[in-house]
C-alpha cells in the first residue's frame, strides 16, 4: 500500500470516528449542556481533520501520476 493510500485510509477512518462521536452525543435538553457541546465539538474536529487528510491523500495521488 502506497503512502498516499494510507493517508486516504487514515482520513476516512478519522472521519468515520468523528461522525460516530458526534452522532452519539445526547440531544440538547436531555443531558448536561457542557458534555453535549464537548462531544459534538470533538466529533466535528475529528471530521475536519479526516477531511484534511483525505484532501492531502488525493493531492498526493495526483502528484504520483
Amino acid at each position: 500500500m502506497t503512502g498516499a493510500r494510507r493517508v486516504l485510509l487514515a482520513g476516512a477512518l478519522l472521519t468515520i470516528t468523528g461522525l460516530a462521536i458526534a452522532a452519539t452525543s445526547p440531544i440538547v435538553g436531555t443531558g448536561e449542556l457542557e458534555r453535549i457541546h464537548t462531544q459534538q465539538t470533538a466529533g466535528g474536529a475529528l471530521v475536519v481533520a479526516g477531511w484534511a487528510l483525505i484532501a492531502w491523500g488525493v493531492h498526493r495521488i495526483g502528484r504520483e501520476s
